[in-house]
């Protein structure tokens, strides 16, 4: 079930669309274009819909806003509902985002025969029919470790990384290093006795100068490897090693999966709901205002 305040919203995910000075052609008038259940879609929802889509193409916007309506319904059937001061701060944003304020938005959205009001119910449709449903959907959809294991079959080119942190020293300091080694010291103790830094670096097999890859390869996570080579001493902390897929670390991998899992389920449940609702759209729909 959904709260009866969807918490989990973040207005980062949200794409606010940026009202333009004369993006309309033409005073607006309003009218049904499509109804969802009886619930009508205006000509000004349209209108913001080419715009938070970024497509003036009406087909396009009014099946994904009958898409919406379906969603959103079926989630406010489920007590779903977004919070009015994230869609206040929707809003809010959207006036900065045009170096405006509320009221200058306002003005703005009535000279194309628009209102705050119209923006309003358009955020609210949106975002519930969106963040709602990953909130909505996230609940019920899962990642397992043999998702995970296949996915890494298909992606295929599996790489290893070890995270270290690394000093390089001139052979000079050797006598000095092994004094602070015998003293216990940790490597940034040591860098800083030594007048040197501790870089952090993810590398992989091969990366590194050869008698210093061989002890970082060889070694347990953890462990603090000593190389040398003809002018330079080099220490390494092995701190972790990942693998990765074309590219991509199994975190990543996983998300992956989830959002596919979550595209999936959303065009699952859209299908179901369109057998089950009452959709129409008028003759006219596609070609009013173009």
């Amino acid at each position: 079930m959904v709260s009866k305040s969807i918490k989990g919203l973040s207005c980062g995910v949200l794409l606010l669309a940026v009202i333009v000075l004369g993006a309309f052609a033409q005073k607006l008038v309003d009218r049904v274009v499509a109804s969802v259940n009886g619930e009508p879609i205006l000509e000004s929802d349209v209108k913001l819909g080419e715009l938070f889509y970024g497509t003036k193409d009406r087909k396009q916007v009014i099946d994904k806003l009958i898409d919406t309506y379906l969603i959103a319904q079926f989630l406010e059937s489920k007590g779903g509902q977004v919070p009015q001061e994230y869609i206040n701060k929707a809003l809010s944003d959207i006036a900065k985002a045009n170096n405006t304020d509320i009221e200058g938005l306002a003005k703005e959205l009535a000279r194309e025969g628009l209102t705050v009001e119209d923006l309003r119910r358009f955020l609210e449709k949106e975002i519930l029919a969106t963040q709602g449903l990953n909130f909505y959907l996230s609940k019920e959809i899962k990642v397992s470790q043999l998702d995970v294991e296949l996915e890494k079959l298909k992606k295929g080119q599996v790489k290893l990384k070890r995270d270290i942190d690394l000093v390089v020293l001139d052979k000079k300091d050797g006598d000095k290093l092994l004094k602070l080694m015998e003293q216990k010291k940790t490597l940034p103790e040591i860098a800083k006795a030594l007048s040197t830094n501790v870089e952090s670096v993810s590398v992989e097999k091969g990366d590194l100068v050869e008698p210093l890859d061989k002890e970082v390869w060889k070694a347990s996570i953890g462990s603090l490897v000593v190389a040398e080579d003809d002018q330079h001493i080099y220490l390494a902390q092995i701190k972790d090693q990942k693998e990765t897929y074309s590219g991509v670390s199994e975190e990543q991998l996983r998300e992956q999966i989830f959002l596919k899992k979550l595209e999936e389920r959303r065009e699952e449940l859209i299908s179901s709901l369109k057998k089950k609702s009452f959709v129409k759209i008028l003759p006219d729909a596609y070609s009013i205002g173009s």
